[in-house]
């Protein structure tokens, strides 16, 4: 759930910056090169002179989330209003914020920076950091050696992932080093040399870096850079010492991230949509609700609804109002079809006690909401007060720990998501508030402006309101703490109420994906993340952050998030026909996304394409070259928008995305139904019930469960998990072709190689895939092409297994050739080539 903020469209950001008079309205005393904070970052001074009188001004950007509160100006004598925020390397875009409400460009920003909102203004942009493109050019056999750089201390350079893989990278000029290698060996042992790839090109500098694979527990390493017939040793040897100089370093991660999101394929679901398993709890008694047949047609007026297409969305909103009685009895019946899949990873939206069929308000977070399970069973309970020692479990509770057992049982990891921004206006709380005005004892959880009746309070959905007619009333915020002390303990203790039930952390979720965590400040989630990790040591934490999300992905509070990061770019070459990137920029973004974040962090990204907050993936291609996420609404911003089934065309090329991105690095994550066809508009049409096989014929006759698509998804998602390189090794771009629109890139891992080329072409390619011949491999084949290999459905007697693939006898291999390997590839296809097992 998030925000639509015409803000929210962020830049390119890294890790180190240097102090700017970004705006051009003062005269900055600028660092040296490399100087910085002791954060790895750099002061950049922010300063506004607004037309008129102004009570406050904030500077808002991709760098804290476009909040207008988190980085506020101070006002000078003059007039003028600054700040100086600490930024990290890259491009950042911003705008500023007057009184809170007027957001305003920077009239003295570089133009060249700006970028549009997609809501027809600009953000406005500054960069930060070494800017290499005011270097001299660089020359011939000689590589410029003021402008090489490794740092140990940023994560980009070395970051020691895993007790077992090491990161390490470098910088020197743009264009200047053809040839990087790092000289590695465990202490004394011989040195071995590791070649490094180059991983992104920009602001005038190449960066290079390889992921190195060992079992010892302190390397010592340095590197050489190569120039025609010039030679640089860095760090410079120093004649007069004993040993050559160089780095050393411990095999012991800065910090981790739970080794099992690594190798996750993850399964979103909106829990009301899913499947209903017991008819008993349906939803439809209220006003607001209203039941409706799972397999109806969706566009089509149901009994019991006012006809007409203006009461779809308006007049009385049937749409609204529809239940279609999705509960934990259907999610436990749904576990081995997700096993078929072969997912191992499911995040559920919201499931705690609500009035709306989303769960995004939530009035009890200690329950689950008891229509997915017993209804009116909450209201049985008795006694519970603030104190946890007085909770108890409800029945629906006692279900829902039931389905995570077995879900445990049967190989799945359960995340909750954790909406502790706001609440819902039936809130317990906030009920006594409304009650009891300031005599409430939880008067201060919430940010009450105006205690006269009817009190005025901000909703997260509706601002400072004067009606009292927000849904979703916040929690106050608190800037040492975060959220104020009452309801930061109560989150707290729920937190470990979930992961760890009565204090046994094997029956409980397995982390958290946080709703608007952009929203509350900083300090509350480092301590909240120490609860969590208390709780359960290896449990996995994901925020929604829309944006560049370096402050929260540091290792001191998430361990990833949903990487809408990775969506857009996926888009723009994917999907967009007239506004379509090239390769060769797209293979720099995804470069520049696997190397943004300390490696551990990148490869626990929640990978999607759509979610309950966006169109559907597929519809996407029928409506391409649309910002992300923008113009997808039909009922409020685009009624122009095609809410048409896809052509076989469009399938395509959706299955050739989904087939990048269980490849890519971190982990893919699956919008349900996606995997069997489902196609819609951004909300409420991409909630619709799910496809299944079991339910017959749907009353839509263009709604059917696609074998096809499922079982693309199935044969990708098992090539992912039985190639280990896929999962935990090296990215760097092999192949970028701007004229004949190919793309490779290749994923390695000590030994292992895998090798996926791109075709978004409408016609066939002959590519030459460069491939490296290790332990004498030379011949490949492609897991992708089901005439190489057999789907395997799991075992019924093994719970745990998954859908794999099974070579077949005669599979056909391509020959490698001087460290190349020709293949054909149909119009919009994709490769994935591997050593045939066995195979010298």
């Amino acid at each position: 759930m998030t925000r639509r903020n015409p803000r929210h469209r962020a830049g390119l950001v890294a890790s180190c910056i240097l102090l700017l008079n970004v705006l051009g309205l003062a005269t900055l005393a600028a660092p040296k090169s490399g100087e910085k904070l002791a954060s790895g970052e750099y002061p950049c001074a922010f300063e506004y002179k607004p037309e008129a009188r102004a009570d406050r001004v904030s500077v808002a950007g991709d760098f804290n989330n476009w909040s207008k509160d988190a980085h506020p100006l101070k006002r000078d004598a003059d007039g003028g209003w600054r700040a100086t925020v600490a930024l990290s390397e890259g491009i950042h875009h911003y705008k500023f914020v007057v009184d809170g409400e007027k957001w305003v460009p920077d009239p003295k920003a570089d133009a060249s920076l700006n970028e549009g909102d997609n809501f027809g203004g600009v953000n406005s942009g500054v960069f930060a950091g070494p800017d290499g493109r005011k270097l001299p050019a660089a020359k011939a056999n000689a590589v410029n050696a003021e402008a090489v750089n490794h740092d140990p201390a940023d994560l980009r350079d070395r970051d020691v992932v895993s007790k077992n893989l090491l990161l390490l990278g470098m910088r020197a000029q743009a264009n200047d080093a053809q040839r990087v290698v790092a000289h590695v060996r465990a202490v004394g042992k011989p040195w071995q040399d590791y070649p490094l790839a180059k991983t992104v090109s920009q602001y005038g500098f190449d960066r290079f870096g390889t992921l190195i694979q060992t079992d010892a527990q302190r390397l010592e390493y340095y590197f050489e850079l190569f120039d025609g017939s010039s030679t640089l040793r860095y760090p410079a040897e120093d004649p007069g010492a004993a040993r050559a100089t160089g780095y050393s370093v411990g095999m012991e991660p800065k910090f981790e991230t739970p080794d099992w999101a690594k190798h996750a394929v993850w399964y979103q679901i909106f829990p009301e949509r899913f499947r209903n398993g017991d008819s008993a709890n349906d939803p439809g008694d209220k006003d607001f609700e209203h039941l409706v047949k799972w397999t109806s047609n969706w566009w089509k007026a149901q009994p019991g609804e006012k006809p007409g297409d203006e009461n779809f969305y308006k007049g009385v909103g049937n749409v609204w109002k529809r239940r279609y009685g999705g509960d934990v009895q259907g999610l436990i019946w749904s576990l081995p079809y997700l096993r078929e899949l072969g997912v191992n990873a499911i995040y559920l939206n919201p499931m705690f006690e609500a009035d709306s069929m989303h769960k995004y308000d939530a009035s009890d977070y200690r329950h689950i909401d008891d229509n997915f399970g017993y209804k009116g069973d909450i209201a049985e309970l008795t006694g519970e007060t603030e104190d946890p020692a007085t909770w108890k479990w409800s029945k629906t509770d006692t279900l829902f720990l039931k389905f995570v057992a077995e879900a445990h049982k049967q190989g799945f990891k359960v995340i909750l998501d954790g909406v502790f921004n706001h609440v819902g206006r039936s809130h317990y709380a906030f009920q006594d508030v409304l009650k009891n005005g300031q005599n409430s004892k939880y008067a201060d959880w919430f940010d009450v402006r105006d205690w006269t009746p009817p009190i005025k309070y901000i909703s997260w959905d509706g601002g400072a309101d004067p009606t009292s007619e927000g849904h979703l009333p916040v929690f106050k915020k608190d800037k040492k703490l975060g959220l104020v002390h009452g309801p930061r303990e109560h989150i707290f203790a729920i937190t470990k109420r979930w992961l760890a039930p009565d204090g046994d952390s094997s029956k409980g979720v397995d982390g958290w994906r946080l709703d608007v965590p952009g929203d509350i400040p900083h300090p509350f989630w480092v301590d909240w993340r120490r609860v969590v990790k208390g709780a359960k040591s290896d449990a996995y934490i994901s925020g929604e952050i829309w944006t560049w999300a370096q402050p929260w992905l540091g290792g001191d509070q998430f361990d990833g998030v949903m990487n809408y990061r990775f969506t857009e770019p996926v888009q723009q070459f994917f999907v967009n026909q007239k506004n379509a990137i090239p390769p060769t920029d797209f293979g720099s973004k995804m470069m520049d996304l696997a190397y943004s974040y300390p490696y551990q962090v990148s490869l626990v990204q929640q990978n999607l394409f759509d979610s309950h907050d966006t169109d559907r993936f597929a519809s996407m291609f029928v409506n391409p070259d649309l910002g992300f996420d923008t113009s997808n609404r039909i009922q409020d911003n685009n009624p122009k928008y095609n809410p048409a089934k896809p052509t076989a065309l469009q399938w395509k090329k959706m299955q050739q995305a989904v087939r990048f991105q269980m490849a890519f690095v971190g982990g893919p994550m699956i919008y349900y139904g996606d995997e069997v066809g489902m196609w819609g508009p951004d909300d409420p049409s991409n909630r619709m019930p799910m496809i299944w096989r079991d339910l017959g014929v749907y009353e839509d006759p263009q709604v059917k469960f696609n074998g096809d698509v499922f079982d693309i998804y199935r044969r990708a998602i098992a090539a992912r998990q039985q190639t280990p390189a896929l999962r935990l090794g090296f990215y760097r771009t092999i192949v970028a072709d701007d004229t004949t629109d190919v793309y490779g890139f290749e994923r390695s891992l000590g030994d292992q190689h895998a090798y996926v080329i791109l075709n978004r072409s409408g016609e066939s390619r002959h590519v030459k895939v460069p491939v490296q011949t290790v332990n004498g491999a030379s011949a490949y084949i492609d897991s992708l092409d089901p005439l190489s290999a057999d789907l395997v459905a799991p075992a019924s007697d093994d719970p745990s297994l998954r859908t794999k693939l099974k070579l077949k006898p005669d599979v056909k291999t391509f020959a490698a050739q001087d460290g190349t390997c020709t293949v054909e590839i149909g119009p919009y296809g994709v490769v994935l080539l591997t050593a045939r097992p066995g195979a010298n």
